[in-house]
């Protein structure tokens, strides 16, 4: 049960119909007050739906007409604004523990391309026999250090965002921004640290032109740029949704 007494999950039990024409209305004010992209609101929608259901049979079963049934589960509802209201958190955390998981997911896969990429060039023989990278070129060792650096606070953030969405809540006073503010932090991680690579490679581009292995350079730069982009919409939208629960 969820905090308007309807059920979690919509039943498999539940017969294929809809609410009335004014409780369809409802729900379409409900959802347009929902903070998010659209996608996250499927399974919001579909327990309001079946709760606004389930109170309009019970009004039918009490002896109301249909339309006034409908009438009277919606007044039990609330105002549409409240409603929708009371899940902005739940969204949310939802949207920011994806963000954070992806993250976590997809940082690693572009970092083995790019060390691949270092590996099948005249990079690892540097990389290699030095250390702390002395023979490196100064510009060169510190845009590596900077990538580590950038990827270091996007994983830190994400395991954050992680935790401040899962049993970990239990225990921690409520502050459901969060889990968006450190979603957001590691969007932005991200954006730089693959900005950087791909800083680092038109430089190596530039300064040693055909030294680099073509077919994983392209590789690496088409992931770290599609990151890039994906990265920075999701933290922007994080953003706007730490925003909405201000």
């Amino acid at each position: 049960m969820n905090r308007l007494g309807t059920p979690a999950s919509v039943p498999a039990s539940v017969p294929a119909s809809v609410p009335a024409p004014a409780g369809e209305r409802y729900l379409a004010e409900v959802t347009a007050r929902l903070p998010g992209p659209a996608s996250a609101h499927s399974g919001i929608v579909a327990e309001l739906r079946c709760g606004l259901l389930d109170a309009t049979d019970s009004h039918r079963s009490a002896g109301l007409a249909p339309a006034q049934a409908a009438e009277a589960a919606i007044r039990e509802f609330g105002d549409p604004g409240q409603v929708a209201d009371g899940f902005r958190a739940e969204i949310a955390a939802r949207h920011a523990r994806r963000v954070a998981v992806i993250l976590l997911a997809t940082g690693p896969l572009v970092g083995l391309l790019w060390i691949g990429t270092a590996a099948a060039s005249h990079l690892a023989l540097g990389l290699a026999s030095a250390w702390p990278w002395t023979s490196l070129p100064a510009g060169l060792a510190a845009g590596i250090l900077l990538v580590a650096v950038a990827a270091a606070l996007t994983a830190w953030a994400a395991l954050f965002g992680i935790a401040m969405t899962g049993r970990l809540t239990r225990w921690l006073p409520a502050r459901p921004r969060r889990a968006p503010t450190a979603a957001a932090v590691a969007g932005f991680g991200a954006v730089g640290a693959d900005a950087l690579g791909l800083a680092l490679l038109a430089a190596e581009i530039a300064a040693a032109p055909g030294k680099l292995s073509p077919v994983l350079a392209a590789a690496a730069a088409a992931a770290s740029v599609a990151r890039l982009l994906l990265a920075r919409r999701a933290a922007y939208r994080c953003l706007a949704l730490r925003a909405s629960l201000a």
